[in-house]
């Protein structure tokens, strides 16, 4: 399968929307996609691919399977031992009306901005129950979330995804002698307009200067007035009450405190590693938690398998994906795409067109860094003959690709934010998506100013 199909590449990705609107299922509309690029490319073969890529795309991306479902254990640790809801008490002491509770989720994502599964599945088991008790919509947590982490972190260059850029900008050659390709990634933050204008939007929003709109509104509406959080279709997360032990303690503040601040510090010392980090964490909690009488050995080993089984529909949905991805590569719609665009990647229209080229292919192959990887290579020596700033170029494509994962809802963050806050992906791209656009809409213009004023 290594043809390339031409226009026909990209049916596969509009076949996946359509069923996704129309049955609203992520997995079931993923696969019929897969199965379909698939067929296209293997023809009489696709069954055997089909087979064949399952266990490739594992083996590939068996790094970040491992990091959701210890993350998983993780929060399952810290949410059996009652440490995670006291420091979400903690936080109620703060957050008392409705806008200091969004405005407490969002400053507790901006500090856990080393990488985004992390900040994700942090963030919202501290602050979902925190925001239901004022009645605030689970759409609008995961807004919070999706539109704080990916930025975030993408805008720090003390994170997992800054150090991957980081590795794309070293491998072109385009590092000055002593110079390092952490600082070219530096000059490029500046120009990252996308992540910078949907924190602003984002923080309009929380302020009420920018009210809700679109179906996030009649969501939101719905909390207030009838105390219904979720949407159509969905219930209330269940919360299992054991039997009290008289000899049990409870976890406070500090439980939940040092394993994150282990987490954290672990995961920068081991170069930006959250694979490593977890684990470590896993190990300093497990111990903790013996010494202090928290929980039992045999406990906490059954809570993390627990925490790793709530991940397990996770975990497929991100298989399929990464399989979606990888059929649509092979019928070459990245090629395709860049292919009929690039002849616009010229003059002043070169930032605003790598943008929507980046948005486009991560949105439709729901891989930011593998979009990255693929365009970085594409469009710096386009910059390069254009005598153009290379850091506006590479800050083009980065924003892109923050921008293409939150308009995608079988992207990885996407499906991970849908299940720490109990919604559907679909939900929580819909309700996000006009906050989105409002954010790439101002993006668009930005990058078409300085083209116009620097390139012309």
């Amino acid at each position: 399968m290594d043809a390339t199909y031409g226009i026909i590449s990209i049916v596969p990705v509009i076949v996946l929307i359509a069923v996704a609107l129309i049955t609203k299922r992520t997995f079931e509309s993923l696969l019929v996609a897969t199965l379909l690029a698939l067929i296209i490319g293997c023809k009489g073969g696709w069954f055997a691919a089909f087979v064949e890529q399952m266990q490739t795309v594992t083996a590939e991306n068996i790094w970040v399977l491992l990091v959701v479902g210890l993350l998983g254990g993780l929060v399952g640790v810290l949410e059996k031992s009652k440490a995670a809801m006291g420091f979400s008490g903690l936080l109620s002491k703060f957050a008392t009306t409705k806008k200091k509770s969004l405005l407490a989720e969002w400053a507790l994502s901006v500090v856990l901005f080393v990488d985004d599964y992390l900040n994700i599945l942090t963030t919202a088991s501290i602050t979902k129950r925190l925001n239901d008790s004022h009645k605030i919509h689970r759409t609008m947590t995961a807004y919070i979330i999706g539109s704080t982490s990916a930025p975030v972190v993408v805008l720090i260059p003390l994170s997992s995804w800054s150090i991957y850029y980081a590795s794309l900008i070293q491998s072109t050659g385009i590092v000055p002698e002593g110079g390092s390709a952490t600082g070219v990634y530096l000059q490029s933050v500046p120009f990252m307009f996308y992540p910078m204008f949907c924190l602003l939007v984002l923080l309009l929003v929380i302020a009420g200067i920018i009210p809700l709109f679109g179906p996030m509104r009649k969501y939101q509406k719905q909390a207030e007035e009838t105390g219904n959080l979720y949407p159509e279709g969905l219930t209330p997360e269940e919360e299992v009450e054991e039997a009290a032990d008289p000899n049990a303690k409870t976890g406070g503040v500090i439980d939940f405190v040092l394993p994150i601040v282990v987490l954290l510090a672990a995961t920068i010392y081991f170069d930006i590693d959250v694979l490593t980090g977890v684990t470590v964490a896993l190990a300093f909690t497990c111990v903790m938690y013996l010494v202090r009488k928290l929980m039992k050995l045999a406990d906490f080993v059954d809570t993390i398998w627990e925490g790793f089984s709530t991940m397990v529909s996770v975990l497929a949905l991100l298989v399929i994906a990464f399989m979606f991805k990888s059929a649509c590569e092979s019928l070459g719609m990245s090629e395709y795409i860049i292919g009929k665009v690039a002849p616009l990647m010229s003059g002043w229209l070169l930032p605003f067109v790598v943008f929507l080229v980046a948005t486009l292919m991560t949105f439709a192959l729901a891989n930011a860094w593998g979009v990255s990887a693929i365009m970085v290579p594409l469009v710096i020596p386009l910059a390069q003959a254009m005598d153009a700033n290379l850091a506006v170029a590479i800050a083009a494509i980065f924003s892109g690709s923050v921008f293409g994962t939150q308009l995608c809802f079988y992207s990885d963050n996407s499906i991970l934010i849908a299940q720490a806050t109990n919604i559907r992906p679909l939900d929580h791209v819909k309700t996000q998506m006009p906050f989105a656009l409002c954010a790439g809409v101002l993006t668009c213009i930005a990058y078409l100013v300085y083209g116009f004023a620097f390139l012309s």
